[in-house]
């Protein structure tokens, strides 16, 4: 592969990724911020991107997964109210979301 190609453009492997909901609701919400704000990007390219933008460095990543072990519920999903008990999670099933 060419050093010089754009990343973004070449050719995609599936990633087989398993996680709690919590995340998997943050990352829908974090993907309609982007979109709000005119990004027009889908899951897979906005964790690209997170990723691609990660700290290369040992030490600053176990302190980031250390963090991310200790998080509540109401720290990883968007706009929970101070006092809610429940967080309510939208489940879908697997494949490419309907937009709209």
């Amino acid at each position: 592969m060419d050093a010089d190609d754009v990343a973004a453009k070449t050719v995609s492997k599936a990633a087989s990724v398993s996680w709690p909901f919590p995340l998997d609701r943050r990352l829908d919400q974090l993907v309609e911020l982007a979109n709000e704000a005119g990004a027009n990007t889908r899951r897979n390219e906005l964790v690209a991107a997170l990723v691609s933008a990660a700290e290369a460095d040992g030490e600053a990543l176990l302190h980031l997964v250390i963090g991310y072990r200790k998080l509540r519920v109401r720290e990883v999903v968007l706009d929970v109210e101070d006092a809610a008990q429940v967080v309510e999670l939208p489940r879908y099933p697997p494949g490419r979301r309907r937009s709209g």
